[in-house]
């Protein structure tokens, strides 16, 4: 014997789900984002930047970083 699922009988069984959109809500989203971006630039900040940021610090602390090209990510 075969069972089938009934996949409308179940959608009809869902509460609805509300949505109320406050004015202005979407742009106050959008300005926090341009806003962050803004301050990240400002503040020169990059991918680039944090890696050196995290090469000096472990330089710093551990005297002697490897070079990304000379790790072996598969030693074992």
């Amino acid at each position: 014997m075969t069972r089938t699922l009934d996949k409308m009988a179940l959608v009809q069984r869902l509460e609805r789900v509300k949505y109320e959109k406050k004015p202005g809500q979407d742009q106050d989203q959008i300005e926090k984002m341009n806003l962050a971006g803004s301050l990240l630039d400002l503040a020169k900040i990059n991918n680039e930047s944090i890696y050196v940021l995290c090469r000096d610090v472990a330089l710093h602390l551990l005297g002697e970083v490897p070079e990304p090209d000379d790790a072996d990510l598969f030693e074992e």
